[in-house]
């Protein structure tokens, strides 16, 4: 499969050259702003982004291909004497990791919009009348952003995808071509530095055992200096997965990324978005807050998300 896919893929880039894009469907913003690290050349990596967007993920065989296999290794795949050549896709020592990217859109109880476009593209082009219509699609923007990002500036990514989704009840395109997939590889753009993993559930984010052990070679052969943790949702799978991962690779170098975490849409209910929102813009410091309350107030994050209302008035009162 990979070698066909390289073959069509130069076949495809000497048909279709070279076609400008600038990345910036339905965004009020730009493109990298939730990034949660400078990024060098971000002009020239959003152009490339871009033109790959515009011009190969838009040819047929490529989207026949994309929905059919990753084009991403599997962590379980790989020998464990191939660990350590990927330390040098580090950023600066981090590992990132991405747990069950774009869920919202993906598994949830809308059918599936009636587009040939990418169905994330598509959330985030949709009008956004509420405040919470905005949150959700400046979450999903974000990630997508990352992913997209991260990847072509060959940075070392593990995303961990939703175990046995395409069986799942939940999924939206169950029955119909693996956009899922498709999306996953719009997104890691056939990286060398990208890795996925899945997790041993659809709706948790914990790792199977063999996996798990897998996971924690390959982090100790690596040897980041820092892990950072995103996707959704925060309190829910991101969770499940900063348990697993803190336990083997220890808590202190474990921490979950503010920019690129996604809260469900039931527990958004519960937060005070002019709280999180700032003129139409995630407001990652408040996010951030949230984030460090698993110190501050103990209990988990998903606790805290659903009890929001209580700790905001008891903040205003102190």
């Amino acid at each position: 499969m990979r070698i066909f896919y390289a073959i069509g893929l130069l076949v495809m880039c000497a048909a279709l050259g070279a076609c400008a894009g600038d990345f910036q469907s339905g965004r009020p913003g730009s493109a990298g702003d939730y990034y949660p690290r400078k990024v060098e050349s971000l002009e020239e990596t959003l152009k490339a982004i871009g033109e790959r967007n515009n011009s190969i993920e838009k040819h047929p065989d490529w989207i026949s291909l994309a929905g059919n296999d990753f084009m991403l290794k599997s962590l379980d795949d790989l020998a464990e004497s191939e660990y350590g050549k990927y330390a040098e896709y580090l950023d600066d020592g981090v590992l990132y990791v991405v747990v069950h990217p774009a869920y919202s859109v993906f598994f949830n109880d809308r059918p599936p919009p009636m587009t040939a476009e990418n169905p994330v593209d598509a959330f985030l082009n949709e009008a956004a009348f509420t405040k919470h219509k905005r949150f959700l699609q400046e979450q999903e923007r974000s990630v997508r952003d990352f992913l997209e990002i991260t990847s072509t500036r060959k940075r070392l990514v593990l995303v961990v995808l939703p175990g046995g989704y395409r069986e799942y009840n939940g999924y939206v395109y169950k029955d119909l071509n693996d956009e899922y997939a498709r999306y996953i590889n719009s997104v890691t753009n056939s990286s060398e530095s990208a890795l996925y993993l899945y997790s041993k559930k659809p709706n948790r984010g914990y790792v199977g055992e063999e996996s798990k052990k897998r996971l924690s070679g390959f982090i100790e052969a690596v040897g980041p200096r820092i892990i950072l943790i995103g996707g959704g949702y925060l309190g829910r799978c991101v969770e499940d997965f900063y348990k697993d991962i803190s336990a083997s690779a220890g808590k202190d170098k474990v921490t979950i990324a503010a920019e690129i975490t996604s809260i469900s849409a039931e527990d958004i209910r519960n937060l005070a978005l002019d709280d999180f929102l700032k003129d139409g813009r995630l407001n990652v410091a408040m996010l951030k807050e949230v984030i460090s309350s698993r110190d501050m107030k103990g209990g988990s994050l998903g606790d805290f998300l659903r009890n929001y209302r209580n700790y905001r008035v008891q903040k205003k009162g102190d």
